[in-house]
């Protein structure tokens, strides 16, 4: 059977059935920056971002639910 599965050892790593590991290429860059440069483009260019007011909102809102949950007052 060949075909490839993740190696849950590792981050972004896969095992071949044959084998062999494959690694896939990321780009280095640092994700806040990213998002940043997004976002003052977006500002600029008066674009709506990826990730807007309502997405941040929802959220935020699944979080803390899930924190009272944690807490042990869900409710």
């Amino acid at each position: 059977d060949k075909g490839f599965d993740q190696d849950s050892r590792g981050y972004g790593e896969y095992i071949t059935r044959a084998g062999g590991i494959v690694s896939p290429q990321i780009p280095n860059v640092e994700p806040l920056r990213v998002e940043l440069e997004h976002f003052v483009e977006c500002v600029r260019e008066r674009r709506r971002p990826r990730s807007d007011g309502a997405s941040g909102l929802r959220v935020v809102r699944v979080l803390e639910q899930l924190q009272r949950s944690l807490d042990g007052s869900a409710g």
